[in-house]
């Protein structure tokens, strides 16, 4: 590792040697983004509940209206959260 000289107001020269680079002070905010982690935790999370109350709706004996309805909005929801985790996409300019 090279060394830095730092040059005071006292023109006095100061040796400061440089934070050894590690995984943890090696990650920026841009390389969180392209791992995209809140998306990819909620479409997830999402699929969870999709499951969970499809079970639930399948283990009914007779299915009311409002049941029946309440499917459908979890189902139509998922569409539309899938549509936009799958347009939210980071821009392909090439820069890294």
């Amino acid at each position: 590792m090279a060394k830095v000289v730092v040059v005071d107001d006292d023109d006095e020269e100061e040796e400061i040697a440089p934070k050894p680079v590690s995984w943890y002070n090696n990650i920026t905010s841009s390389k969180i983004d392209k791992w995209r982690i809140w998306p990819r935790l909620l479409i997830t999370l999402y699929g969870v509940m999709f499951f969970r109350t499809t079970e639930w709706f399948m283990s009914l004996p007779e299915p009311s209206n409002a049941q029946s309805a309440f499917i459908s909005v979890i189902v139509g929801a998922g569409a539309a959260w899938f549509g936009l985790y799958c347009g939210s996409g980071g821009s392909s300019s090439g820069d890294e």
